[in-house]
């Protein structure tokens, strides 16, 4: 069974990128527009992963990450940002929240891949 990972940003051209070069690897991709949008999908489907953006309007990365780690039934999703997002102190709140890594764009597609099935096949 493929692999579901919901990418989250903005961006409709930098989602469609993404989702449309992890679907080129085998994964199963659903696109959100911004935070509060992707956490009514974790809540509905099933998701393996989640890849989001850091800044976004109505609910930012942290916030979404926070959402999803606060609640019993998503708390065990991988949360991954794919970011420009540089800031050490937010990187630390994001940790501190339960992120599980943090990819700043633009980013080398080996590390990108590597990151992701190391999130999905170990949480």
């Amino acid at each position: 069974m493929k692999k579901t990972i919901l990418v989250v940003d903005d961006f409709a051209s930098i989602r469609n990128f993404v989702c449309e070069t992890l679907e080129k690897k085998g994964y199963h991709t659903i696109g959100a527009v911004n935070g509060n949008e992707a956490y009514q999908i974790v809540i509905k489907n099933t998701v393996h992963l989640v890849l989001s953006d850091y800044n976004m309007p109505e609910c930012t990365g942290l916030e979404l990450l926070k959402k999803i780690k606060n609640n019993p039934e998503t708390a065990k999703i991988p949360v991954i940002f794919l970011t420009t997002e540089a800031s050490p102190e937010k990187m630390r709140n994001a940790k501190e929240a339960g992120l599980s890594g943090w990819i700043k764009k633009p980013y080398r597609a080996e590390t990108f891949f590597a990151q992701i099935e190391n999130a999905i096949t170990h949480g």
